[in-house]
């Protein structure tokens, strides 16, 4: 993915300001601060990571930068999300079975938020969630199978829900149709899946 120098200060500036708790990142200042704690806790004993440590650092970096990137334009670029992908279908179990329920868990994640956006595109009259967080979902259903699915998904809502008080709080959020970005959120929620989860399972011999 192409990002010109102009939007890659844009991008720094962002995520600064999300660790900072400064302007517009304030919002997220958890957000990046528990991702930060997730990467501790995964490279606490980094040796012992073996070969799960490229695809760990892999899934931070483009969590990271899909995160600061909707922080700031309210989009998920095509770029990371393909990394993503990628590097799922890479880390598949060899185990038909196993591989199997993880292609079910990221169909189960992506339908999941795509019929969320439907209700409440029939309810509200507009879109609630874009594409490429149900994508996001789905890659989160890839990497980390059916079982953690529920508890990143529910550490993303309860994570945007206290990003709109605070964004509240500090006058960010005018009204409540205000569109917020849920895909860092997302991000968290699939970080910590993988980094307190999956990763300690596989060093286990996953």
């Amino acid at each position: 993915m192409n990002i010109s120098a102009r939007r890659r200060v844009v991008l720094a500036e962002t995520a600064v300001s999300i660790v900072i708790a400064r302007g517009e990142g304030g919002a997220l200042t958890h957000v990046g601060w528990l991702a930060l704690a997730g990467l501790a806790v995964a490279c606490f004993d980094f040796a012992q990571l073996g070969w799960w440590a490229a695809p760990t650092l892999v899934l931070f970096g483009a969590l990271a930068l899909a995160a600061v990137f909707d922080a700031r334009f309210l989009i998920i670029p095509d770029g990371p999300l393909i990394v993503l992908l990628l590097q799922g279908l890479a880390i598949l179990p060899s185990d038909g079975g196993e591989a199997a329920l993880r292609l079910a868990a990221a169909a189960g994640g992506y339908g999941t938020l795509r019929a969320i956006d439907a209700a409440y595109r029939l309810l509200r009259g507009r879109a609630g969630l874009g594409l490429a967080d149900a994508h996001l979902l789905g890659l989160a259903g890839l990497w980390l199978g059916p079982a953690a699915l529920p508890g990143c998904l529910l550490i993303a809502v309860v994570s945007a829900f206290l990003s709109a008080l605070i964004a509240a709080r500090n006058g960010r959020l005018a009204q409540m149709a205000q569109p917020i970005p849920f895909g860092p959120h997302l991000a968290l929620g699939f970080w910590l899946g993988w980094s307190l989860g999956p990763l300690e399972t596989a060093q286990s011999g996953f």
